[in-house]
């Protein structure tokens, strides 16, 4: 495969989880959080806080595609080991790192506040898994890029 067709199915792979992100983040979820407001109105007061986290959480996701579409756009100009590309891994290392923060403190405030369900306890400790495994992969990917750059940068100067 070449660089401009591996770019260019990333790049679709990475609108395709934004437009399904969308779906989930900006229609079911408050859907779904609306639903459970009328069925469960002891615990009506958690609908607002939680689409809060929910948006949070969103813009962590779209800021996390928009990094890795800049990387996308590096392969696509044939400069996959660049230090661009790993300054983008280790932004979303960061920001993956920030939303297993996220998760975890809305996990512990849940339970501190006694309405922790089994269902989103599952939930919550699969999303800070997620998410740390996110960040530790793209904190890799930077390390392991920015080393390739250094190479490269090295042989570009032998003659």
């Amino acid at each position: 495969m070449k660089q401009e067709e591996i770019a260019r199915w990333l790049k679709w792979i990475t609108y395709s989880i934004g437009i399904a992100g969308a779906a989930v983040f900006f229609f079911l979820v408050p859907m779904i959080a609306g639903q459970m407001r009328m069925e469960y109105p002891q615990a009506a007061y958690l609908y607002w806080p939680g689409l809060g986290c929910n948006f949070l959480v969103a813009a962590g996701c779209y800021l996390i595609l928009y990094q890795f579409w800049t990387v996308c756009r590096e392969i696509g100009r044939d400069n996959s080991f660049s230090m661009e590309n790993a300054l983008a891994f280790k932004r979303i290392s960061r920001i993956a790192a920030g939303l297993a923060a996220l998760w975890f403190t809305a996990l512990a405030a849940l339970a501190f506040m006694r309405v922790l369900q089994a269902g989103i306890l599952l939930f919550l400790i699969f999303a800070v898994f997620i998410s740390f495994a996110v960040a530790i992969c793209a904190a890799a990917l930077s390390h392991l890029v920015w080393k390739a750059y250094e190479l490269k940068q090295e042989n570009e100067l032998t003659i």
